[in-house]
């Protein structure tokens, strides 16, 4: 079953990937998308506490629809982001722009799964406290976070890249 299901969200992620991201990019440009999948992304995360709530099938076709869109709107951002990237240095600093993104990707991938343990036991001690209280921290802190990114496609973060650069 769990097979199925990656195969499922894998082939949603690679058709969106593919066939809907490029007519989007040239529609709205790569700051929009990403800025687009930045809000949905906050919409659909603060809905996993109340998700939670449900039993059954709902449940369970509510998660894998909510996992898809997730990964649908990861890739959206990214995609966005590595576009911006792109266009943004000369051809000559593409390579070294490409390693200190990737280096520093690198880093927050090894950092990541440390912080978000660390969070997740600090939210399990606090399940009877007045303010966000236990699982909701979590998705408080990861709406945080995304809220940060989305702000810094905006000026003055970001600086967009003139057209004159090949």
């Amino acid at each position: 079953m769990l097979v199925k299901f990656l195969h499922f969200q894998a082939l949603g992620c690679y058709s969106f990937s593919y066939l809907y991201i490029p007519l989007v990019e040239r529609k709205f440009g790569p700051v929009m998308v990403s800025r687009i999948g930045a809000v949905l992304t906050i919409l659909l995360l603060s809905s996993y506490p109340f998700i939670s709530l449900l039993r059954g099938l709902t449940l369970m076709l509510l998660i894998n629809c909510a996992s898809i869109l997730k990964n649908v709107l990861s890739v959206a951002i990214t995609t966005g982001l590595f576009l911006l990237q792109n266009r943004s240095v000369t051809q000559q600093q593409r390579g070294a722009a490409n390693g200190i993104s990737m280096s520093a990707m690198s880093l927050f991938k090894a950092i990541g799964p440390a912080a978000g343990g660390s969070l997740f036991s600090w939210a399990q001690k606090r399940q009877n406290a007045c303010f966000l209280p236990g699982n909701e921290m979590v998705f408080f802190l990861l709406n945080a976070i995304e809220v940060i990114g989305l702000f810094l496609t905006f000026k003055p973060f970001l600086a967009l890249p003139d057209d004159n650069i090949s």
